[in-house]
């Protein structure tokens, strides 16, 4: 923890430095109230206090200033509150980061006043949390926030180690659902079935779980979870994850049964099922330092077109289904993301600390990571295949699909198989088998529980 808070340390006064700043003020944030209503949404906390501070500890109100020369100061908000629990304060971290305790925003606000007077100050939060010390201070300055979120893609050892561990916790919850699956539960008692075995309630997912049987699983970010169970069941698709200390996995599953249901689809469903998990540990081994990512998008896309082929989906070579944009229907989302503190982490698109951007080929919008790959970056790989009703119906008229095969297959949904891995082109951490060294960090953790129950 130490060493990890001395490279956050490190980071800041470079980044206060480059951009001419003396202190930054990072807000942990206020919780909100939805329209007209003395209630809302749980409290999620500015990500990048919580890379200094853990979920538990962080404060509604509270304000971390970091500065280019003295130690990172806590101003710690623990009112007296008879209607809700107040976070402690994170006294661990004593001997590294000063904490002071304030029982009122006015006194808290008025200590940050004292301690940024003078200074070239940047606030660092939403707009709704800037203290009332009135005076001058840039808010979320672009230089600053450009150099932070870059340096967010690469994390610390002690990152790592939090995000092993909720990889862990994900994979705990896919066994659950997997088991869930094969009795025949619904969408909601899988979730449920999930939620028992990681340990976690709703608010601490790290996202609202997809758990999509049968052709609910053509919904790429599919928000339900139904109450009944589908006759027949032919699929599931779940992407879930596990949350640790604020750093999150998202890992993805599709299952097909065995039904008297239409046995012929049923097998070429599984094989589908084979041939994605199988081209997701290809590109799982292609991703290195140095690696574009919108390279290893292309290869997603022309291998689809193979497996489009092989599974006799559709009538022209892979190359013209490649060439045609035709993979693209039936795979509409990225290849993956970078992975940490949020879910879909921040910098994907940023190639240089300057904040300097790298969009998405017009043909692949929905890339969010188009930066090359580098050392101890987390991310994810999942590649699909889907049967969207709404983008074949654009093609309705070719006849470069068998549209037999496709009618019957509408109904299984799709298939996503996702892992999260950390590059590791060091080949000193723990290998996957790939040659290149990468840390797989969802077969690991599924590893690490089957030893459990043995």
């Amino acid at each position: 923890m130490k060493t990890h808070l001395n490279q956050l340390g490190d980071r800041w006064a470079n980044s206060l430095a480059t951009s001419r700043r003396d202190i930054a003020i990072v807000a942990a944030g206020k919780a909100r109230l939805d329209f007209q209503d003395d209630q809302g949404p749980t409290f999620q906390p500015n990500p990048n206090f919580l890379q200094w501070i853990e979920p538990r500890f962080a404060s509604e109100n509270s304000l971390l200033l970091l500065s280019q020369e003295t130690r990172p100061k806590l101003l710690f908000y623990q009112p007296e509150d008879y209607w809700h629990a107040t976070p402690p304060p994170p006294d661990h971290l004593n001997g590294e980061v000063d904490i002071e305790i304030f029982k009122t925003t006015e006194d808290l606000d008025k200590r940050c006043f004292e301690l940024v007077t003078g200074q070239r100050a940047a606030y660092i939060g939403e707009e709704e949390a800037i203290p009332d010390i009135n005076l001058m201070v840039a808010s979320n300055p672009t230089e600053l926030v450009n150099q932070i979120l870059y340096t967010r893609a690469v994390k610390t050892t002690y990152e790592l180690s939090l995000l092993r561990k909720a990889s862990v916790i994900g994979a705990r919850g896919h066994l659950a659902a997997k088991e869930g699956f094969e009795q025949n539960l619904s969408e909601f008692e899988i979730h449920i079935k999930f939620l028992e075995a990681t340990g976690l309630n709703e608010h601490a997912l790290p996202y609202g779980n997809i758990v999509a049987q049968n052709d609910h699983a053509s919904l790429l970010h599919y928000q339900h979870q139904e109450r009944h169970v589908p006759e027949p069941i032919l699929s599931l698709l779940i992407d879930a994850g596990g949350s640790y200390k604020g750093y999150a996995s998202d890992i993805t599953r599709t299952y097909c049964t065995r039904t008297e249901h239409e046995v012929l689809e049923t097998e070429v469903f599984k094989s589908l099922i084979s041939a994605i998990t199988k081209l997701k540990d290809m590109l799982v081994a292609e991703a290195c330092e140095g690696t574009s990512f919108v390279d290893l998008q292309k290869l997603m896309h022309q291998t689809l077109a193979k497996i489009l082929t092989e599974h006799h989906l559709v009538n022209i070579s892979p190359d013209e289904a490649f060439e045609s944009g035709l993979t693209e229907l039936f795979c509409p989302h990225g290849l993956g993301h970078i992975l940490g503190l949020q879910v879909h982490d921040v910098g994907g698109q940023q190639i240089s600390a300057d904040g300097t951007l790298s969009p998405p080929p017009k043909n692949y919008p929905s890339l969010r990571l188009t930066r090359p790959i580098c050392q101890d970056m987390v991310l994810t790989i999942e590649p699909g295949l889907y049967f969207i009703p709404s983008l074949l119906r654009t093609l309705k008229s070719s006849k470069s699909l068998d549209w037999k095969l496709i009618e019957r297959l509408i109904p299984f949904g799709g298939i996503r198989v996702e892992d999260n891995i950390r590059i590791n082109d060091n080949g000193n951490g723990n290998g996957n088998g790939n040659g290149n060294g990468n840390e797989n960090l969802t077969l690991n953790a599924f590893q690490v529980l089957e030893r459990q129950n043995q």
